[in-house]
């Protein structure tokens, strides 16, 4: 068997980094928008959806075989895309164009909001030895004291803004290059639905942060110490 030619991994590296994106990072980023949302519901359905996912077996090999791997390699990959990319937007003032120099930027504040917010959260979490049932109370003492600040909830904000609109822009971009979304109209069509996906995702979670910013409530563990 004839080994790969360096164009042909620099291709396929390409294509792990796009799908990478899309599976399982942004399959995360839904799923994680989502359940935190339910602390606009109420703190008990929020509680138990911390409580769950941490009650998972192995739950830190999970996360890093299923998210931290991934996201590292997309993570480089992307800083990569952009170091070899040239910026036209001044020359070619067309708004795909704007949007493609925005998906790069966008990338690069994620990678710094997620630096500070697993080193906020996560870290902290296990460096405490908070597992299973003591994580709820103390992530939510942490979210809590994060958006009584007018800095805290600055930094989620752009994180957030910058997280949903590179997922969202991105999966139009993860259509195109694989050959899902063929024809101008298409890729017009498919352009608005990933714009409302993106859209919906941000109020998801800008109206989690106003929650946890009008309501700061405290929780004790569910199960006994």
């Amino acid at each position: 068997m004839a080994r790969p030619s360096k164009d042909e991994i620099h291709y396929l590296l390409l294509k792990l980094h796009s799908l990478t994106g899309i599976v399982p990072i942004g399959a995360f980023l839904v799923v994680h928008i989502c359940v935190n949302s339910l602390r606009t519901v109420g703190v008990w359905p929020y509680q138990l959806s911390i409580d769950a996912i941490n009650s998972i077996p192995f739950l830190l090999v999970v996360e890093i075989t299923c998210i931290y791997i991934p996201l590292l390699f997309h993570s480089v990959m992307g800083f990569y895309v952009m170091n070899i990319s040239k910026t036209n937007l001044i020359r070619y003032r067309y708004p795909r164009n704007g949007l493609y120099t925005l998906q790069r930027m966008t990338g690069a504040i994620v990678f710094v909001f997620l630096i500070y917010h697993l080193g906020t959260t996560v870290a902290p979490k296990l460096w405490e030895g908070k597992h299973h049932f003591e994580a709820a109370p103390f992530l939510m003492d942490i979210m809590n004291g994060e958006f009584q600040t007018w800095q805290g909830i600055l930094i989620y904000t752009i994180g957030i803004v910058s997280a949903t609109f590179h997922f969202s822009n991105g999966l139009w971009g993860f259509c195109v290059s694989w050959g899902i979304l063929i024809g101008e109209k298409a890729q017009r069509n498919g352009a608005i639905v990933f714009a409302m996906i993106g859209l919906a995702l941000t109020v998801l979670a800008l109206a989690t942060v106003a929650e946890f910013n009008m309501n700061p409530l405290p929780v004790e563990a569910t199960v006994a110490r």
